[in-house]
């Protein structure tokens, strides 16, 4: 009940006899978003007790690494980011590459070592771009936690809603895992920072509705579902499958599929499905991206201009109808141009098994022998209706990112009648600011990162570089305002944190206790996962 007023007493909070939580900066979300902010605070100087991080996950990575796992990204393959964006290093020296190549060097993989520089030395030109492999992300990020004390500040935790104090701070409900009679609580903080990632899957309408309907969630999934038993069985018996989408995923996909097919002889055969075939791709001021077979491709999810270049400061200074102009010239859904996916299409389509079809589908229904059927219906008349039969639809189109699906973004524009950008997500200030939530003329501010963004001044906001970015944006605009033990990053000041970084000590000058191989540093490895092919993407 305290939390149906616009702003709350803190004294009602004390006296309501629930556990309160006091502390300056207060991230929520508790992933890579609120990771890398924390990294930033902490190297400004912030100590990590007047830190708090409020999120279900144990490490910042857990729920990003998991998709990876379950959409066919384990730990060898490789991510689609650059050398450079390390969640783990602000600095982005040295980056992945060459770490990578530092490490195969003294393990005796000469070969790997040296694609890596190639790649780094000629990309994008003459080399596709360099990837980094989940697995060293990962790791990586585990030793800058320890660094930083992550441990010491997260708290495990759901978060049900955010609310402005009448001291000018926020008052933040939430609930801990616990069955204890304390397990509601409320944490007070004069800086928060809101980064929750994706709310959850999405299925197209035509396959959510089979789902409803049937309650069969084995042979229609998300690709980001666990969904192991979908290649288990086609490795072993073979099969059909429909994909749905055509970004990165669907080309991981594509790739396991191949493999099984080259290591176990599985008879797999591919229908992908687009609605109409892309004869040219998406172009701005002259410039087009690729196609080929129906596939766009691009390095990244945005153009390389749109992190740091010409792109991001027009998009920056644009407005309403001209950034909605921007937003949907630039993106689409592309894939990375690496020469192995290619080739996996070029030759299923020469053999065969690989096939693109072209149709908008009407309805999803269950045979009378155990497949799944896609009636599809073309573009001029009904007469030319197809079934595609299967044994599995994967839809690769991705995750659910809108606020209205996320319960605490929800309550957070409803209660407090926030804007939205052009997009319909949250409106920030190009420091990320959320506009509508400055809790006082000199008090709080909250700020917000991630895909929750999409839409306001910069593009990329749900990639590794994007959130390092955003971070920077808000601790710049917070180190403004004076805030408690939040110190300018000068040259001398920068130059001093790398050190303590690369030579695994914590902000305040303490050793970390990680272990590891010496600089350019490389974390030691997580549990083992199965592993199809001894070759990376």
């Amino acid at each position: 009940a305290l939390f149906d007023a616009d702003v709350v007493s803190v004294d009602d909070l004390n006296r309501d006899g629930r556990p309160v939580l006091e502390t300056d900066y207060l991230a929520v979300g508790g992933g890579l978003g609120s990771f890398v902010w924390v990294d930033m605070l902490r190297i400004g100087g912030v100590p990590a007790n007047r830190i708090a991080v409020l999120g279900l996950e144990e490490k910042p990575h857990s729920r990003y690494e998991r998709l990876c796992i379950q959409s066919q990204i384990p730990d060898h393959e490789r991510l689609r980011s650059d050398s450079g964006s390390c969640p783990d290093n602000i600095w982005g020296w040295p980056g992945y590459a060459v770490r990578e190549a530092w490490k195969e060097t003294f393990t005796g993989n000469l070969s790997t070592a040296g694609r890596a520089v190639w790649k780094i030395f000629n990309e994008p030109t003459f080399a596709t771009t360099y990837t980094p492999r989940s697995g060293d992300v990962f790791a990586s990020i585990d030793v800058e936690a320890e660094r930083i004390g992550w441990d010491q500040m997260r708290n495990p935790a759901r978060v049900r809603a955010i609310r402005k104090t009448a001291d000018g701070r926020y008052a933040v409900a939430y609930t801990v895992p616990t069955d204890a009679p304390d397990r509601e609580r409320y944490a007070i903080a004069r800086f928060v920072h809101v980064a929750v990632g994706y709310p959850g899957i999405r299925l197209l309408a035509d396959l959510q509705t089979y789902r409803q309907e049937t309650g069969d969630t084995k042979r229609v999934v998300n690709a980001y579902e666990e969904h192991e038993h979908v290649y288990d069985k086609l490795g072993r018996d073979g099969g059909t499958v429909v994909l749905r989408g055509w970004g990165i995923v669907a080309s991981r996909i594509i790739q396991t599929l191949w493999e099984l097919r080259r290591d176990k002889g599985a008879d797999i055969r591919v229908l992908h499905l687009t609605r109409s075939i892309v004869a040219r791709g998406n172009s701005f001021r002259g410039a087009t991206r690729e196609t080929d077979n129906n596939w766009e491709f691009q390095p990244f999810n945005w153009p390389k201009a749109c992190w740091g270049g010409d792109l991001r400061f027009l998009l920056e200074d644009s407005g309403n109808k001209e950034r909605a102009d921007l937003l949907k010239a630039w993106g689409g859904t592309t894939t990375a141009d690496r020469e192995d996916w290619r080739d996996m299409v070029v030759q299923g389509l020469e053999e065969g098994w690989y096939q693109i079809r072209e149709g908008v589908v009407d309805h999803v229904e269950p045979t009378a022998d155990g497949k799944v059927r896609t009636v599809v219906v073309g573009k001029k008349t009904i007469r030319d209706e197809a079934q595609l039969d299967a044994d599995y639809i994967l839809d690769c189109t991705g995750l659910v990112s809108t606020i209205d699906s996320h319960p605490l973004l929800r309550d957070l524009v409803e209660h407090h009648g926030l804007g939205r950008n052009v997009q319909g997500r949250l409106d920030v200030a190009p420091d990320f600011e959320i506009r509508g939530m400055r809790s006082g003329s000199r008090g709080g501010r909250m700020y917000a990162a991630g895909v929750a963004t999409l839409g306001g001044p910069y593009a990329p906001v749900d990639s590794f570089l994007g959130l390092q970015y955003s971070a920077q944006r808000s601790v710049d605009a917070m180190q403004r305002l004076r805030s408690p033990n939040l110190r300018h990053l000068s040259v001398g000041r920068s130059w001093g944190q790398w050190l303590k970084w690369a030579r695994r000590k914590s902000p305040d000058g303490r050793r970390s206790g990680a272990a590891g191989d010496g600089p350019p540093r490389s974390a030691p490895k997580g549990p083992k996962r199965r592993k199809r092919s001894s070759q990376p993407a």
